[in-house]
């Protein structure tokens, strides 16, 4: 039997199929005024930028916010979406600052089970990663591939979460397991790309300054662009 749940997603718009969500404020803010969209709103803790193009949306915290974009993008008519946001690295093979790719992510966060209640590893959809991947390639940015463990805690990593996952993860953060897991539920082509903003060592935390980040997402402009118009 079909599932028919009891509450619909409800946008209040419509939009091209192509969505960049950026779940960080200054990224969003950044990417708000190189990328100028035609029409204004906003969706639950979101500001909304959109046209027949596709969206930018941001900010966004956490596994349940995303679920719920996701969910109303689907409705919006959006069927591609990139990921941004910031993530820490769990070993010093990842240097700080690099753009960083998801290759897989483990859930720890509890959205994804919802969907998924059998699965804890998750990947992007195949065909959008290897043409992000190729664009990045052509213009001839460095990036790291990986694979990230997603949690809804993010004061509660210790010596034993940083031994247990820094063997295995690359990364951490708290919303690509859930993107991922909503988008293979909803057929949605959904890839997650990540600035390196931090690193967790034994000694304690090793982060990067506000300009630094600012590089980086300068670096993005023209792959982003491409993405967002089709391309």
């Amino acid at each position: 039997m079909a599932e028919r749940f009891l509450v619909k997603p409800s946008p209040g718009f419509t939009c091209g199929p192509r969505a960049l969500l950026v779940l960080t404020e200054p990224d969003f803010r950044f990417f708000g005024k190189v990328f100028r969209f035609a029409r204004r709103t906003r969706l639950f803790l979101s500001e909304v930028l959109y046209d027949e193009r596709g969206v930018l949306l941001g900010p966004a915290l956490g596994a349940p916010q995303v679920a719920m974009l996701l969910e109303n993008l689907r409705t919006a008519g959006v069927r591609e979406i990139l990921l941004l946001g910031w993530a820490g690295a769990l070993t010093s093979k990842i240097p700080l600052r690099s753009i960083f790719l998801s290759q897989k992510a483990l859930a720890l966060e509890g959205t994804s089970r919802l969907y998924f209640p059998r699965r804890r590893v998750f990947f992007p959809e195949r065909n959008l990663f290897q043409k992000f991947k190729a664009n990045l390639l052509r213009l001839g940015l460095p990036f790291k591939e990986g694979a990230v463990v997603s949690t809804d805690a993010p004061y509660r990593e210790d010596e034993v979460f940083l031994e247990k996952y820094g063997r295995r993860y690359e990364a951490v953060d708290m919303e690509t397991s859930a993107a991922l897991a909503v988008g293979g539920a909803l057929e949605l082509s959904v890839v997650a790309c990540h600035f390196i903003s931090d690193r967790l060592t034994l000694a304690g935390r090793q982060t990067v300054s506000s300009r630094e980040l600012r590089a980086c997402r300068e670096a993005l402009i023209e792959p982003l662009r491409t993405f967002l118009e089709g391309e």
